[in-house]
């Protein structure tokens, strides 16, 4: 009887429910995804005309710029943190004293490689996206003089 009275509170509320209500939880940005995007409208090279997703070109190197710029801050925080944490003698010190040392001391060295590897990896992705940068200037720059004519 109870679920009776909760499906029934349920379409009640539904349908009382005023439309605007319902407008702003359909541009809600959790299903910005589901929305429809843009499309512009070209002419493939067998004559057929097909639509395809508009790119603001300023609005993507924007992005671009923005994830290069975090992670070059991503990049220093590594660096950083392989200069703080070295193993020097203090670790070598804890390592033969101390009855757990072997494992703090793999702990450590497993830490400091996983960091360099990452950082590697991070400065392969900065240098993509460098070059992926400056592909994109030039191709928007490009496309803005092949609008106007």
């Amino acid at each position: 009887m109870h679920r009776l009275y909760l499906y029934l509170a349920a379409v009640i509320s539904i349908t009382s429910m005023p439309l605007s209500a319902l407008a702003e939880t359909a541009a809600d940005p959790a299903t910005a995804d589901t929305q429809v995007h843009n499309l512009a409208t070209t002419a493939n090279n067998g004559g057929f005309y097909i639509d395809l997703p508009a790119v603001n070109s300023k609005q993507l190197i924007g992005l671009v710029r923005a994830y290069r710029a975090s992670l070059t801050h991503r990049e220093q925080e590594i660096m950083r943190y392989l200069e703080d944490n070295r193993l020097d003698a203090k670790d070598l010190l804890i390592t033969v004293i101390l009855p757990g040392g072997l494992l703090y001391a793999a702990v450590r060295k497993g830490n400091l490689e996983q960091a360099k590897v990452e950082l590697a990896e991070m400065t392969e992705d900065l240098d993509e996206l460098s070059h992926d940068l400056l592909a994109m200037q030039a191709v928007a720059g490009e496309l803005t003089v092949a609008q106007l004519h």
